[in-house]
């Protein structure tokens, strides 16, 4: 029986890199969301984004940056605020053609971040 190829060896960079761009195009244009991104290096927030998806989706451990709570911690980030992010995620992987069933898989893996991330 053939192991089963991870989401980042099936789909590469277009899942990491490519969805933390469209992820963040998406983000900047709500709205609701793009106050906390004022004063933000993206270039910076999307590198971060890319490893962290790389590692979500069982590929080699990148990330550099700061611990999730700590790099939350200054703002007041809502139960509504994280889900909000996940439906832009959703929207982004959909429009990268990821298949449903991995979309749920990344979905449920970013989910698992969600108490170090909501803070209000």
């Amino acid at each position: 029986m053939e192991k089963e190829k991870s989401i980042y060896i099936k789909y590469g960079s277009r899942v990491t890199a490519g969805a933390a761009e469209l992820l963040y195009d998406r983000i900047l244009a709500d709205p609701a969301l793009s106050p906390f991104f004022i004063g933000v290096d993206m270039d910076i927030l999307r590198e971060h984004m890319a490893d962290v998806l790389t590692v979500v989706v069982g590929g080699p451990d990148m990330y550099k940056g700061r611990d999730l709570v700590e790099a939350h911690a200054d703002y007041r980030i809502t139960r509504d605020d994280f889900l909000a992010v996940a439906v832009h995620l959703q929207a982004a992987l959909t429009e990268l053609q990821i298949e449903p069933a991995d979309i749920e898989t990344i979905l449920a893996a970013v989910g698992e971040t969600a108490d170090q991330i909501i803070n209000a």
